[in-house]
């Protein structure tokens, strides 16, 4: 079986949490700025738009997994690599399963912000009504990617369609070791990923006195700002971007990761990378509201923020984390036997032959 998967832009957890295969082509058109190259397949191409094209024409394949539709900066590479594939099908005759997997769990109202009124729904009818066309199933990463795309109306109207929470399966070849009293932080240097709400609520929880080390791993405008507090407060430790065998390794010794992000314009908090890949160390989590596994987080003792939380809920959080450690046994055993992402592939490739 031929399947060709399209990336607008890869990350190491696109090639780490699926499976290799010589029948398995990804394209991609750019590399985040995580992406460490020897995560990546051989079987891997980075290609320009006007190749991502000529790969829907190059060969016949018999599944094609696309970008979400709600992937709006993707959008002109989604829809027309989708509709290359389906006036490729018209000429030669034959079917092509068109899948995606989809993240989104935004507010539609969020996501429309900033398009005029008068165009919004000419916007996304044109969608709508594309990606009915284009996709047969849909594979969905949490209950809110669900509520947000019935509320689109984005989804096959004749049932091509799945729930899979974006759980990992716990790292694997890896003994659970002794965890520091560290608390990590992994992600972006941005507002948006609340680094400035951390470093004031780490102040006022008092952590750092007591013994616990803050660690922050990433990249970006404010790292200036998280240097300036490292050098006023010895507890706080700036990693820099580190690379995948790091990340591992600072994993492997972190208690509790923090993930405090708040909503910005159209962008909303998905699942959250350093959530996934905390939780398949056996890490306890501190989550911001808007990840799509809060009632799972919540339904297994983590902590998760209130809505329009404030520094010093944050702060309360980190504590009670701190004092309420969950077990990295139980955390581990609380994950499915294979990862989320792994499923929805595969349940995805079996629509061929269905």
């Amino acid at each position: 079986m031929q399947v060709l998967r399209v990336l607008p832009e890869a990350r190491s957890a696109h090639f780490e949490r699926s499976r290799p295969s010589p029948e398995r082509i990804t394209i991609y058109v750019s590399g985040y700025g995580d992406l460490d190259r020897s995560s990546v397949w051989p079987s891997a191409h980075r290609v320009s738009l006007m190749w991502a094209w000529l790969w829907a024409f190059k060969r016949r394949w018999n599944v094609v997994q696309l970008p979400e539709p709600l992937w709006l900066r993707a959008l002109p590479l989604t829809l027309s690599v989708g509709l290359a594939v389906r006036v490729s099908d018209l000429v030669c005759r034959r079917k092509t399963r068109i899948v995606t997997y989809a993240m989104e769990n935004n507010d539609p109202s969020a996501l429309l912000r900033g398009i005029p009124g008068g165009s919004r729904g000419v916007a996304f009818g044109f969608v709508r009504h594309l990606s009915g066309w284009i996709f047969d199933r849909v594979a969905l990463a949490s209950r809110g990617a669900s509520d947000c795309y019935v509320a689109v109306r984005l989804l096959p109207e004749q049932g091509g369609v799945e729930l899979f929470n974006d759980l990992p399966q716990e790292c694997l070849g890896e003994e659970i070791g002794t965890k520091l009293r560290r608390v990590t932080f992994l992600g972006a240097l941005e507002p948006r990923k609340g680094v400035l709400d951390l470093l004031a609520a780490w102040t006022e929880s008092g952590l750092g006195r007591a013994g616990w080390e803050l660690a922050m791993a990433g990249a970006g405008p404010l790292a200036d700002d998280v240097a300036r507090a490292a050098a006023s407060d010895s507890s706080i430790v700036p990693l820099g971007l580190i690379g995948r065998p790091e990340m591992h390794e600072l994993m492997i010794t972190t208690s509790i990761v923090v993930l405090p992000s708040r909503r910005d314009g159209r962008w909303r908090e998905q699942i959250g990378l350093s959530i996934v890949e905390g939780l398949a160390h056996g890490c306890h989590i501190v989550a911001t509201p808007d990840t799509g596994l809060r009632e799972w987080l919540e339904l297994h003792g983590h902590g998760v923020l209130p809505d329009e939380f404030t520094v010093a809920d944050l702060s309360t959080a980190l504590c009670d984390a701190a004092r309420n450690q969950l077990n990295p046994v139980e955390v581990r055993a609380s994950l499915p036997p294979l990862d989320g992402r792994v499923q929805a592939e595969d349940w995805l490739c079996r629509a061929v032959s269905e």
